[in-house]
């Protein structure tokens, strides 16, 4: 062989050997990129001062959007991971948003995770549910926009027409998309959640869950229960029974308390003898006359928003969260009766035009009916509407059979049975998830520690003895946690004028 064939034919053998061992060297990274669930490094979303001092990992978890089609659309959920500062071997924390939708995990707790104690000595994950804050996919971002709009109209069968318009075009927008309307609920968010584990590398944790958080933890108990090692259930929606169908009696009780609780105070009862009338009086007012509210909206426009009997309801709920908030409430009641009712009327509104503050609804709904709605949740509903006084009766409607073409199976709503150590935790005026469901909850689980806090109301902001019982049982979830300084926590003040406290 010539010298230039030979030196042809070791370019050819060399080109040969280089392509082969281009490709086994990206064989594994092709495979890893395509296997699901697979986590995807990525920029952390959000960002401050708070950010400056902390070891943090995020990323995208990568999973299937339909998990009876594991090979169809995937869709991708914001994750954050807070290092441990000092590890000591403790096990991890996940920590779960309620909703189901809303902003997310990573923006309502980054900021508290980052500067509290518990990732001094334990990772702590934080992570957005899929359809839920920055996770993927976004369902329907409209329909949130129509459904506040809605909500400002006066005439009920107006604001029908054009909720049931958005609903309708939302579904279509979906199914034109693709999107599989049977792939969010709390069953494939808990498989998200197992995902979300196993690809982190963890055998076991402990977990938050808040409100729709709580009901999501116990899917995880029941399908994931010997990698978790406690949990801590705050202001649980209830996983056996439709806490939904019971809401109306739930906030009447709730409300019923917050009168009682004005009536046991000299100064407020003395302010407000008539409460109780004074709300009532006040919702059958609004109901026949509602009052028509200037609300200025963020680009200097006014908007108007009319205040009718159930906006009055669904304001007092709003401030039932927190003592602040419910400590006005008499005093607002009042002045609609018999004082400033423009000034009543604009506080109980809020700034802001939307009710409530919602996000992702389409989300909600999807997931509520899925995961509550049929037979049994309607036959409750009537029960409890008949027991109820007419301001907190809801109605019962068949708008989920136009959301989704089937719903889950009634045998998978059973109690929770389980050894795991689990703390549970209400407040007192709780309007949604009471203290009462929480008992129910907790009558299986053999190691249940329940915890009432005396000013609290759905899911509120921990307080510091809060936080101290909730540290304590993480530290050691085997020992009863000490709640001796539930005690000490003063009852809510009630304010009787204007100038006495400042706006929530």
């Amino acid at each position: 062989m010539t010298s230039s064939r030979w030196s042809a034919f070791v370019r050819a053998v060399a080109a040969l050997l280089s392509a082969a061992l281009l490709a086994v060297s990206l064989a594994p990274k092709v495979a890893a990129q395509s296997a699901l669930p697979r986590f995807e490094p990525g920029d952390c979303l959000v960002n401050g001062e708070w950010a400056r001092d902390v070891r943090r990992e995020c990323g995208w978890l990568v999973v299937p959007e339909s998990r009876d089609r594991p090979t169809a659309s995937t869709v991708r959920l914001a994750v954050e991971i807070f290092r441990a500062k000092e590890p000591s071997g403790a096990p991890p924390l996940v920590v779960l948003h309620g909703g189901p939708g809303g902003p997310g995990g990573i923006r309502l707790y980054s900021a508290g995770i980052a500067t509290g104690p518990l990732p001094m000595h334990r990772d702590v994950v934080v992570y957005d549910q899929r359809g839920a804050g920055s996770s993927e996919p976004k369902l329907c971002p409209a329909y949130d926009i129509v459904v506040d709009s809605a909500s400002n109209l006066r005439e009920g069968a107006e604001k029908e027409k054009k909720l049931r318009n958005a609903r309708h075009a939302c579904v279509g927008e979906l199914d034109a998309k693709g999107v599989d309307r049977l792939a969010y609920n709390t069953a494939a968010s808990v498989a998200d959640l197992i995902d979300l584990r196993r690809t982190l590398g963890y055998v076991s944790w402990d977990i938050r869950g808040p409100s729709y958080g709580g009901r999501l933890a116990q899917e995880a108990m029941v399908r994931d229960g010997p990698a978790i090692r406690s949990v801590a259930l705050v202001s649980p929606v209830a996983r056996s029974f439709s806490s939904q169908s019971e809401q109306p009696l739930s906030t009447q009780r709730a409300f019923e308390r917050l009168f009682a609780a004005c009536t046991l105070q000299p100064s407020c009862r003395e302010a407000f003898p008539t409460v109780d009338q004074d709300f009532h009086a006040a919702y059958a007012s609004l109901t026949k006359s509602p009052l028509p509210v200037p609300v200025a909206l963020p680009d200097g426009r006014s908007e108007t928003v009319w205040l009718d009997g159930d906006r009055l309801v669904a304001g007092i709920r709003e401030r039932l969260g927190t003592s602040t908030g419910l400590s006005r409430v008499p005093l607002l009641l009042h002045e609609l009766r018999a004082g400033d009712r423009s000034r009543a009327a604009r506080e109980i509104v809020g700034d802001d035009p939307a009710p409530g503050r919602l996000a992702n609804r389409a989300l909600r709904e999807l997931v509520n009916c899925y995961d509550d709605y049929g037979p049994a949740s309607l036959k409750t509903l009537k029960a409890v509407n008949a027991r109820a006084r007419p301001p907190f009766r809801r109605d019962v409607n068949r708008n989920c059979e136009e959301w989704l073409p089937r719903l889950a199976d009634a045998s998978t709503r059973t109690p929770v049975r389980s050894d795991t150590p689990t703390l549970i935790l209400t407040g007192y005026f709780d309007d949604r998830t009471p203290t009462e469901q929480a008992r129910r909850i907790a009558s299986t689980l053999s190691r249940a520690y329940l915890v009432e806090f005396p000013d609290e109301g759905h899911d509120a902001r921990p307080s510091r003895c809060h936080w101290a019982i909730e540290l304590q049982f993480w530290e050691d979830p085997t020992r009863p946690p000490d709640t001796s300084c539930v005690a000490t926590i003063p009852p809510v003040a009630f304010v009787t004028t204007w100038g006495s406290a400042k706006v929530p």
